[in-house]
């Protein structure tokens, strides 16, 4: 499942178009299966402002499935296009771009499954879920990620807060409220909430409390068990390397900090077994039970700059073979206007050092995800093209079987043999084939004491007797006798 446009561009200066559906697609049929739009859209609305101008749609930012795909996640954003701000221009731009960004709408929806319909009907939608109290703005939701052991998502925005949503079953006066198909009503709501600063010196704490750095981007994890959430963090402040917090889950808590990971241009994180993996200026595997780096691999994508190549930096990781799978962009020049894109799929484990696998696309990946309880992992590239990257098996060599006992032989005497031979024979029963045209069978054998008493009755001498009569005579010695009838 991904997130669609309505319509494709006309043309390349238009640039990206909003994203308000979920086109999902069958791999195994290569088939669109549905399409639904979650957000509002110019389908249902009017697509024209009083001023004739094209109203611009909500997107689907980020969208995550519950572990057993009954609940779908979803952030979709609106920002208020610029020349609809022109009554906030005070002669500052970047006061008029700050209050246009203030004024964004974000909301967080729930999707439960409906299976007669094969659709997501909407169960919740909570406005703003990361709102900054202070100025009264709605703050941007860096990631998504759902619960791998239970109903449950995680949030982290740009209020410095790790939020974690949890299904309640809807009451009313300490009765359950039940719908039109008599199942308790269920509402989707803050279960927990970790609030994530920028001082992790307490006397730093002291002196500037009142200061906290802007967030340039985030990132979280769940471990397998669902016990650890990993959240990335990385300051607008190049200065600062930025941190990793491992949260406790059940207690809401940080249990570890780690600043030896520098996340300064973060594109990915994940937990695979006890291992976290973070994606920024390098691949970087770090031993959560040792405490200690496994290995370091150098990112490299030419012709994009480290921070802009942030949203194309993907990291996947597949619990069916203990893997994880990162695709880089390549942006390379040439003479022609455009520059000739491409990217890189590189697979790894946790336990050695470099990429186990790579390939080279010549478009670049939009989306990377891996196979669900199955080996391998799936692309969706800028041409609108799916692939799916298996591992390929090798040649199965079968058990070999222990050789065969052969009993040891008696030695036969030659009477031995021929009473085999013969016994072979009676043993062994004829094809019907054999039975129908078999000539030895039916053979008549003519003696030689029968020839030579057709001679003498002929005549004294062969020359004086007749022909025809000796000839007659012969041949009735060799006529098969009349077979008898079948009864």
């Amino acid at each position: 499942m991904f997130s669609v446009p309505s319509s494709q561009p006309r043309h390349r200066t238009e640039g990206l178009r909003p994203e308000p559906y979920l086109q999902t697609y069958d791999t195994a049929n290569q088939h669109t299966v549905s399409k639904q739009a979650l957000t509002r859209n110019n389908a249902t609305d009017p697509n024209l402002t009083p001023e004739g101008r094209r109203i611009i749609e909500p997107t689907v930012t980020l969208a995550q499935v519950s572990h057993d795909g009954e609940w779908l996640a979803t952030v979709d954003e609106w920002t208020p296009p610029q020349a609809d701000t022109s009554y906030l221009d005070e002669g500052i731009p970047e006061f008029r771009e700050e209050e246009r960004i203030h004024r964004r709408e974000i909301y967080l929806k729930i999707w439960r499954r409906d299976v007669p319909s094969g659709q997501w009907k909407l169960e919740t939608r909570l406005d703003a879920p990361h709102f900054f109290q202070d100025i009264s703005a709605n703050g941007k939701v860096f990631d998504l990620i759902a619960d791998p052991t239970g109903p449950g998502f995680a949030t982290v925005g740009e209020d410095h807060f790790v939020r974690v949503w949890r299904p309640k079953t809807r009451l009313r006066d300490g009765l359950v409220v039940r719908g039109a198909e008599k199942q308790g009503l269920i509402t989707w709501s803050l279960d927990s909430s970790v609030e994530i600063s920028d001082k992790l010196d307490v006397l730093d704490a002291g002196a500037n409390a009142q200061q906290t750095l802007p967030l340039r981007n985030s990132r979280l994890a769940y471990s397998a068990d669902g016990s650890v959430i990993a959240a990335a963090i990385s300051w607008a402040s190049d200065e600062d390397p930025g941190v990793v917090h491992l949260i406790d889950a059940n207690t809401a808590a940080i249990q570890r900090s780690l600043t030896e990971v520098d996340v300064v241009a973060l594109s990915g994180l994940a937990i695979l077994d006890r291992h976290l993996i973070v994606v920024g200026d390098s691949i970087t595997v770090w031993d959560m039970v040792r405490d200690q780096l496994v290995y370091c691999v150098p990112v490299n994508t030419p012709g994009i700059d480290r921070f802009d190549r942030i949203p194309l930096v993907k990291l996947a990781v597949n619990e069916a073979d203990s893997t994880f799978a990162v695709s880089l962009p390549r942006f390379e020049n040439s003479n022609a206007r455009f520059q000739r894109s491409s990217s890189t799929t590189q697979i790894f484990k946790p336990q050695q050092v470099g990429a186990v696998w790579s390939t080279k696309n010549s478009t670049v990946n939009l989306a990377l995800a891996s196979r669900y309880s199955e080996r391998g992992y799936i692309t969706l590239d800028s041409a609108a093209n799916i692939r799916v990257i298996s591992p390929t098996s090798g040649a199965v060599q079968l058990p070999t079987p222990p050789p065969e006992e052969i009993p040891d032989q008696p030695a036969y005497t030659q009477a031995d043999d021929s009473m085999d031979v013969e016994d072979d024979d009676n043993l062994a029963l004829p094809t019907i084939d054999n039975v129908f045209h078999s000539e030895d069978s039916d053979a008549v054998v003519v003696k030689s004491e029968q020839l030579q008493q057709v001679f003498e009755e002929s005549g004294q001498s062969h020359a004086t007797g007749s022909l025809t009569a000796l000839l007659s005579a012969v041949i009735a010695l060799h006529q098969k006798p009349a077979s008898l009838p079948l009864r």
